[in-house]
């Protein structure tokens, strides 16, 4: 589809000719700095927030690219023009970095979005397309159920004071509090016997002094570290009892349980059993997904270099990647079970070993706008000690893992078919916006499970 591509070039047209808006001709700007300045912007818009390429304006500010557009868009002549899309998607962009002013800048670009579709009888562009998707459910989720009728105000009555009312009352105490009744005058008196004297034992003799033997004196991380290996195990006799009953689950493979070198360092670290999907998922397993649930389709579904069957597909987001692994019954794997699944459980750099990989071993250090991820399962030593493959090079995949604490960005791993050698290893982590649609970002997903 065409989109903005036709025409978002360039932004001279807009003053090559006189328009009209009402029936009154607008004459064209004379100040060809206003239109220069307007077509930086968009290029810049279209670079970094619709192609996602780095080729863009970086001393470009969006606070005031925001402003400009804004300005000039409302200007007659200006207000109908298609083109106020790139000011939808910077408001749409802004958003997640203002969650105070989240849901009217999302408004204002669902706005523009909307007109951007009625204007252009376009409605299949990603860049629109997923955003309004986005949007709608923001607002769905930031509905609020409706209130509950707030119970009516009961006032206490002032309490009655006729005789009648202080009778009763005198009657309600004198049966809530009935006084005990009288012993009868021969009852016997129950008389408290006298303490017991006590019995003074006599001292024993002291026994002559001992050497006793020093006690074993140990600090509490010492105690902390002997409960932990306790705790450990335990869990692992029980996971090889609990994996002993598990079954085989096609096209997925299996992680025990047990602690595992994470990182680049000698941290180890315990997980659970899991399974994980023997290769990424493919662009045929994601089109399936596509058709039975109406969704949208990645955004480099027409690119001949990206869209074969057996490549695994790219150009979606965390946001598309999660709704894929909700249908499948999976999830997406945090970044300690894709390290696991990919080194095994001895710190290995690569999933075959220790040596560098080689040019039949992964698929890397291609040129990023000819090269291309191979068919999945292609390279016969990249497996891991589990029997996972394709976890260096080919696509980056996404992990459900925030960058750090309180961070949107997610944790991306493995490096891709254009990157050099370095970033291949297991323990190597980027971050990625998770709107991201990279044609170098996929996943894989994993199935939790627990003794």
């Amino acid at each position: 589809m065409q989109g903005l591509h036709a025409w978002s070039v360039s932004a001279a047209f807009w003053h090559e000719t006189p328009r009209s808006c009402g029936g009154a001709e607008t004459l064209p700007r004379e100040e060809s700095r206003v239109t220069d300045e307007i077509k930086r912007i968009h290029e810049y818009v279209w670079a970094r927030h619709v192609d996602g390429s780095d080729h863009y304006d970086h001393a470009i500010a969006e606070v005031d690219a925001v402003a400009d557009l804004d300005a000039y868009y409302s200007e007659i002549g200006h207000r109908n023009s298609a083109d106020q899309v790139y000011l939808g998607i910077l408001l749409f962009e802004r958003a997640f970095e203002f969650p105070d002013e989240q849901a009217e800048l999302f408004a204002r670009a669902r706005r523009i979005f909307e007109f951007y579709r009625r204007v252009t009888g376009e409605d299949d562009w990603p860049a629109v397309e997923d955003r309004l998707e986005d949007i709608k459910m923001f607002f769905d989720e930031a509905e609020p159920s409706e209130p509950e009728p707030a119970p009516e105000e009961v006032f206490a009555e002032e309490p009655v004071t006729t005789p009648e009312a202080e009778a009763v009352a005198t009657d309600t105490a004198s049966v809530a509090e009935p006084e005990a009744p009288p012993l009868p005058v021969d009852a016997p008196v129950e008389v408290a016997p006298e303490p017991e004297a006590p019995v003074v034992e006599p001292k024993p003799k002291p026994e002559p002094e001992q050497e006793q033997e020093p006690m074993e004196v140990t600090s509490a991380a010492q105690e902390e570290e002997r409960r932990l290996a306790a705790k450990d195990a335990a869990r692992r006799e029980a996971a090889e009892a609990f994996i002993a009953d598990l079954k085989v689950v096609e096209g997925m493979r299996l992680v025990p349980a047990g602690t595992f070198v994470f990182g680049d360092g000698d941290r180890d670290v315990f997980l659970d059993t899991f399974y994980i999907d023997k290769t990424p998922v493919t662009n045929a397993e994601y089109f399936r997904f596509v058709t039975e649930t109406q969704y949208r389709t990645p955004r480099y579904a027409e690119n001949i270099r990206l869209n074969r069957p057996d490549q695994p597909v790219v150009g979606i987001s965390y946001g598309d990647a999660q709704q894929f692994a909700r249908w499948a019954g999976k999830e997406l794997p945090t970044e300690q079970q894709w390290e696991k699944a990919a080194r095994g459980t001895d710190g290995r750099p690569y999933p075959w070993g220790s040596d560098p990989p080689g040019a039949s071993d992964a698929c890397f250090d291609l040129d990023a706008l000819e090269g291309a991820p191979i068919s999945v399962g292609a390279t016969l030593r990249n497996v891991s000690p589990f029997g996972v493959h394709d976890m260096c090079g080919n696509v980056w995949e996404w992990t459900s893992s925030p960058h750090k604490a309180g961070s949107d960005f997610r944790i991306v791993r493995g490096g891709c078919y254009n990157d050099p050698a370095p970033y291949l290893t297991v323990d190597f982590r980027l971050e990625a916006h998770p709107k991201d649609k990279c044609e170098a970002i996929g996943f894989r997903c994993v199935k939790n499970i627990h003794p």
